[in-house]
């Protein structure tokens, strides 16, 4: 997420009236673009693996899934706001990098727009601060990444590829998650590919080309694929 773009959330929630009161909420706010809303875990993991969304309102107790199992399987650098009456969890949100803010029931608006001010506070903190490496989850291992060493990054069903120097890892996130973090010569050059402009060899109609391997650029992003370029070596 861009911080001058408005926010798609994803609400997570089987109580009818909480998802009707939070659907207003987000309507309401200025800084939320679109909303979408699933009732049990099973329905939220389809959800993002189908699309991308910047924010999510997670309830504890579902009908399939407790939060904390959720989690576990959620994309781990996807942004969630807990919306629970279990108190009780509150301390143990910390565990989990992904939870920005823990909202109790009976929810206030007056609270949620302070959740969305923190949820966008924190990742023009992210944008401003320029990061030389990624932690990344590989399978049970974290697994540092240089960032100056990725050439390009492949989304692959659920999970992405990180084609460094010599090696690969895998992980479970999206690639308009990771475009928060990356600096600006990485660009999304396809549904499918973000590419480090500094290991552009060719540049071609259709595609490109990085260390041998042939990047197709997909027809939205030509035009901005083509400003980005021009810009870079100007």
């Amino acid at each position: 997420m861009n911080i001058d773009e408005r926010l798609k959330t994803l609400i997570v929630d089987d109580d009818p009236l909480v998802c009707d009161l939070l659907q207003h909420f987000c309507s309401k706010n200025q800084h939320i673009k679109s909303h979408t809303t699933v009732i049990n875990g099973n329905q939220a993991l389809n959800a993002v693996h189908s699309d991308d969304f910047d924010v999510i309102f997670l309830d504890f107790n579902l009908p399939d899934f407790k939060a904390d199992l959720l989690l576990e399987k959620l994309p781990h650098n996807l942004p969630v706001i807990m919306i629970t009456s279990e108190i009780s969890f509150g301390a143990k949100s910390y565990d989990y990098d992904q939870i920005i803010d823990f909202l109790a029931k009976p929810i206030r608006y007056t609270r949620f727009s302070r959740s969305i001010e923190r949820l966008l506070s924190k990742t023009q903190s992210n944008n401003s601060y320029k990061k030389k490496t990624l932690l990344v989850k590989d399978g049970n291992a974290t697994v540092i990444i240089k960032i100056d060493e990725i050439r390009y990054i492949k989304s692959e069903s659920n999970y992405v590829v990180f084609y460094l120097n010599e090696k690969k890892v895998m992980s479970l996130m999206s690639l308009k998650n990771l475009e928060i973090q990356l600096p600006e010569n990485f660009v999304r050059v396809q549904k499918s590919y973000i590419v480090n402009l500094n290991f552009l060899e060719e540049l071609r109609t259709e595609h490109l080309i990085i260390d041998g391997t042939q990047i197709p650029i997909g027809a939205k992003h030509k035009d901005k694929v083509s400003n980005r370029i021009k810009g870079w070596n100007d």
